[in-house]
């Protein structure tokens, strides 16, 4: 399986098998080269247009997912990401080069541009953007809210049903021909107006976030919804409103917001291509057979379920949004990948409730101030993401300053960065933030103490293995998925 490490189980698709995919699955190695046969074009022609319009951001995780035969030479890339292909070469992602990786990419990716939002920017601002990228005004409370996620939804119905869907299908099957980087035909887990209400809320926690700050460059009002200061006391008065709350740290397969998928010849169907990136772990068996799996999305999944309709769906990490916050789960029905209760999405064995959460959330606000702050201040691309740690970093953070230790690997939050972020800190106690001193003291031990999966010695071995299996799927269509199952346990 070394040559395909994103081949795919023939049973997935099997109605018999557990946790089946109602949808066809194709493994991209599989796709490319039926793509290419079928264009009657050379490998390096076809991927040249297929990776033409990809965006740097996600330019760099999609060629970490190809097949070695099918991957470019540096200099055959744009010049600005010839640096960070000339990294990976044939080879795969390590632990080690994720560390590299981190350290290097603010100078390797094209600079920011200087009219682009700041992380604290971005976290702190009181309105958050429509389906059109109109600026929509913060509600303050849950019935604005849930008023306004109708109104947005009913126009954009409207603008979508007045600009039809005729040419959609054209454009889209345009793009090289025979792959979309998209998952079409897939549907969303929730409604819009649910995904809208999760949009809403996700801003609505980050600026409760920023009400830490009490400096002139701030708004010196703080933001309130349904009259709270603090996501910890929203969280109260929801409760008390009959709402149902909890929030868990989980990890699935990442895709870095890339989908694909193919048109079946002869048939208007459509297959879909399972993406990840497959690394070497730096661990090894019994055999002195080094361990490959899957690199995670790690976040800490909350969950706010009303007395009636849909839950509110949110996650907080540091992400390639540009900033350390929350966001909205506003995910495709992707059953190889995040399905919620068929082991493609690993959770945490503890769910975090009452005072957990709210200590949680505490950590949420802090991070958020501390992280965006230091990325914004130093200029840092993407808000930081990598040199501030990746998506799994933040998260394994958070865990570890809740309750002491961390289930997720790889972790790459390097020395230099750890002790900037506790200097940020202290810089900002000094000046304007009034933070929680219980999640002051959580977060200064957590930098300290949270594992770095770089170097292993016999002390740490088996926990890092036990982390690398507890932040990969118990179900997964991957093989490579599968085989790490049996071998680790």
């Amino acid at each position: 399986m070394d040559h395909n490490l994103l081949a795919l189980s023939s049973n997935w698709g099997n109605p018999e098998s557990n946790g089946a995919s109602p949808v066809s699955l194709i493994s991209l190695e599989e796709a490319l080269e039926r793509s290419s046969l079928r264009r009657g074009i050379s490998r390096k022609d076809f991927l040249a247009e297929l990776l033409k319009d990809v965006h740097h951001q996600r330019l760099l995780p999609l060629l970490a997912m190809l097949p070695r035969g099918w991957r470019q030479s540096p200099a055959e890339l744009p010049e600005r990401l010839r640096g960070l292909a000339s990294m990976i070469g044939d080879g795969l992602m390590s632990p080690l080069l994720l560390a590299a990786f981190a350290d290097d990419l603010q100078h390797l990716l094209p600079s920011r541009q200087g009219s682009s939002s700041s992380a604290l920017d971005l976290w702190c601002q009181r309105f958050y953007k429509d389906s059109y990228s109109n600026q929509c005004p913060l509600p303050n409370g849950l019935d604005a809210m849930m008023s306004q996620a109708f109104a947005l939804t009913r126009q954009t119905e409207n603008k979508q049903s007045e600009a039809g869907t005729g040419s959609a299908l054209g454009r889209l099957t345009s793009f090289a021909g025979e792959i979309v980087l998209s998952n079409h035909g897939l549907s969303y887990l929730q409604s819009a107006e649910a995904r809208r209400r999760n949009q809403q809320m996700a801003q609505v926690f980050n600026v409760l976030g920023s009400n830490l700050f009490l400096a002139k460059s701030f708004d010196t009002q703080p933001y309130r919804f349904e009259g709270q200061s603090s996501g910890k006391d929203l969280i109260n008065c929801l409760k008390a409103k009959g709402w149902k709350c909890l929030a868990r740290i989980r990890t699935s397969v990442a895709s870095f917001g890339l989908g694909a998928s193919t048109p079946t010849a002869g048939t208007s169907r459509w297959s879909q291509i399972p993406l990840a990136v497959p690394y070497r772990t730096g661990l090894q068996d019994l055999r002195q057979k080094e361990f490959k799996a899957l690199l995670p999305h790690a976040c800490l999944e909350m969950e706010l379920q009303p007395p009636v309709g849909e839950s509110v769906l949110l996650q907080y990490y540091q992400g390639t949004e540009g900033l350390n916050g929350w966001a909205a789960m506003n995910d495709l029905d992707r059953p190889w990948q995040n399905g919620r209760s068929n082991g493609t999405v690993k959770y945490s064995q503890t769910a975090f409730c009452d005072q957990q959460l709210a200590d949680a959330l505490d950590l949420c606000e802090l991070m958020g101030a501390i992280h965006n702050s230091e990325a914004s201040m130093e200029n840092l691309q993407m808000g930081g993401y990598g040199a501030i740690g990746f998506c799994i970093d933040s998260t394994a953070l958070l865990e570890q300053a809740v309750t002491g230790s961390t289930t997720l690997f790889p972790l790459t939050l390097g020395d230099l960065w750890r002790e900037r972020l506790n200097g940020k800190l202290d810089e900002l106690l000094e000046h304007n933030l009034r933070p929680n001193d219980d999640a002051v003291d959580r977060y200064k031990l957590a930098l300290e103490v949270m594992p770095q999966d770089l170097f292993h010695n016999s002390g740490d071995r088996n926990d890092a293995k036990k982390r690398l299996l507890a932040s990969q799927p118990t179900h997964s269509p991957f093989l490579l998925i599968q085989d790490l199952n049996q071998e680790v346990s």
